[in-house]
């Protein structure tokens, strides 16, 4: 069971309610794509579903209850001040100091830089987080994947969740992104939807919610997480094995 005891009880006690509540009939078996040849060898993409674009990109079409199916393509060189955020049911303040804590982009370049992969894509995703519409969601997964493959010649994926909804929305797309035949990795912050959605290749976090890589120009701790993103992409060696990582939130938020 997921526990949220970083949060005021009032607070951990609904989250707690509502992960154990979570309801999901999966049918269909996990999908799993190996890798086909060494991290130094392969090329990397990240995608996040915190519901960041360009200001100068069109908003995400959605509604707070319903969410959206849409994603954005950004740069992975962009300014922090060309961004905004759509998607704000999370608290954003640390990712607004440093985008790094849900989309971990200079990390993922630093990987290239040093060889643990042999590049990464020029730019990376961005999905709004909620969405009810399963089916669109899906469809515009099976996208990016193309993209990814076709546009960027990727192998490998690095998929990080922003708030409670978007850990459906990281599971939907980590199993499309499997099914068109990248390997994926995606940090969980919730238990029971990665279990019941059957994700490829998770690894559990106990972090809050907006804060998924840890709190602002946490370096040491970001890069710590990105390695063993890496090491579960070499190691996993069957679908849904969920990984508990070892890190603490510390400290209580309001």
């Amino acid at each position: 069971m997921t526990e949220f005891a970083f949060y005021p009880a009032d607070r951990r006690h609904a989250l707690e309610r509502r992960a154990a509540e979570f309801g999901f009939f999966q049918t269909e078996p996990t999908p799993w794509t190996p890798l086909h040849r060494s991290l130094p060898m392969c090329q990397g993409a990240l995608v996040t579903t915190a519901g960041l674009r360009l200001k100068t990109q069109v908003e995400y079409a959605a509604d707070r209850l319903h969410g959206s199916p849409d994603f954005r393509e950004i740069s992975m060189y962009v300014s922090r001040a060309t961004l905004t955020f759509d998607f704000t049911n999370f608290d954003p303040r640390e990712a607004e100091e440093d985008l790094n804590v849900v989309a971990p982009v200079d990390r993922i370049k630093e990987l290239a830089e040093e060889r643990v992969l042999a590049g990464v894509s020029e730019t990376f995703f961005s999905f709004y987080g909620l969405c009810d519409d399963v089916n669109a969601l899906r469809d515009n997964a099976r996208e990016v994947g193309r993209k990814m493959r076709e546009d960027y010649a990727i192998d490998v994926v690095f998929i990080v969740p922003a708030n409670f909804a978007c850990n459906q929305t990281a599971a939907e797309i980590s199993r499309e992104l499997e099914r068109s035949g990248l390997s994926t990795v995606t940090l969980v912050t919730v238990k029971e939807i990665a279990a019941q959605i059957r994700v490829p290749r998770p690894l559990f976090i106990n972090f809050p919610f907006g804060r998924t890589l840890g709190p602002a120009h946490a370096i040491a701790l970001q890069r710590s997480i990105v390695n063993d993103m890496v090491a579960a992409l070499r190691t996993s060696d069957r679908p849904g094995r969920m990984r508990d990582l070892p890190y603490h939130w510390e400290g209580m938020l309001p």
